[in-house]
């Protein structure tokens, strides 16, 4: 080999290793589906990238964030869904049964860490411990806690009150129904159901809650019913009813009232999810974790528009207060 043969193979022994140290580094794909929007759904992507820098996963050098949302409708996730898996992504991030349903449909082998209200009763995972398949996430209580807003929603109505149980379809099951039926009975209430899978159905509900002379409206736990959660508050605003909600952000949107798990904590569990998956765990074999702060906001302003008296012993225990 001549001296220029020599100087080029000197070149490529240094140029090659560059090149392969580059590619190592090449970001990660991270998808997020919901059924929410940017505007008013329930956008993580913003807290999934500060939850993973925390766990040393830059945006831009480390993970890209894809993220799709259905502006509050159901019936475009499994096209969003498969866009995402187009991608190729390294794991995919899922809010609500629907949006997890749809990941499962469009890509067979993807990682998935879904928040839903009951991960387990809704068939997507075998136990919480160990969920199987290729699934894991947060499970935030849906069931138990909507009987518990329930018990505070009755806090503010005369005994013997009606109340509608606006729910959601593709969330809560027959034994949901069954237990917030059951909840209402032992609290004194009158307990009505009526179920929104589309935002047409939102608007015959309320109309329904007028026609039954409801005294509040409990909205259940559902990725959908938060992702229209600007459009229950603006008519439970016109017909004067107390609501309570299931994300403590809704109470700071403008609704009466919201108990739920805090939203920050929860990214932050997902967020180590994925950092786990992104770090070579199978997500199949990482225990659902379930929340461990809950929050109860109250909006006073809301309460001075409809003309709903909020109790002190109510007041007291809120963990927040909106003058």
């Amino acid at each position: 080999m001549n001296r220029r043969g020599l100087a080029l193979a000197g070149m490529a022994s240094l140029v090659l290793p560059q090149a392969w140290a580059q590619a190592a580094k090449e970001p990660r794909r991270v998808g997020v589906l919901g059924i929410g929007s940017v505007a008013g759904g329930s956008p993580i992507e913003q807290a999934l990238a500060d939850g993973l820098r925390t766990q040393g996963y830059l945006q831009g050098r480390d993970i890209v964030l894809d993220a799709r949302w259905g502006g509050g409708r159901t019936e475009g996730l499994p096209q969003l869904a498969g866009q995402l898996a187009a991608m190729k992504p390294a794991v995919i991030v899922t809010s609500g049964p629907q949006a997890t349903q749809a990941v499962l449909a469009a890509d067979p082998d993807v990682p998935i860490v879904a928040l839903l209200g009951d991960t387990v009763g809704l068939g997507f995972a075998a136990q919480l411990g160990r969920p199987g398949g290729r699934l894991t996430g947060v499970s935030f209580l849906g069931t138990p806690l909507n009987a518990k807003r329930l018990e505070l929603l009755a806090e503010l109505l005369p005994k013997g009150s009606a109340v509608l149980n606006l729910c959601d379809p593709g969330t809560h099951r027959a034994a949901a129904i069954d237990n917030i039926n059951s909840a209402a009975s032992a609290l004194g209430l009158v307990s009505h159901v009526a179920c929104a899978g589309t935002s047409q159905e939102i608007d015959v509900a309320f109309s329904a809650a007028r026609r039954l002379r409801v005294a509040g409206i409990n909205v259940l736990g559902s990725a959908f019913l938060n992702g229209n959660r600007a459009r229950i508050i603006e008519l439970a605003a016109k017909v004067r009813l107390p609501a309570i909600y299931q994300w403590p952000q809704t109470a700071r949107d403008g609704g009466l009232l919201a108990y739920g798990p805090s939203t920050t904590a929860m990214h932050q569990q997902l967020a180590a999810l994925v950092a786990r998956i992104l770090g070579g765990a199978k997500a199949g074999e990482l225990p659902i974790e379930q929340p461990t702060k809950f929050e109860l906001v109250i909006n006073l302003k809301t309460a001075k528009a409809i003309g709903a008296a909020i109790p002190q012993a109510l007041l007291l225990r809120a963990d927040e207060v909106i003058q």
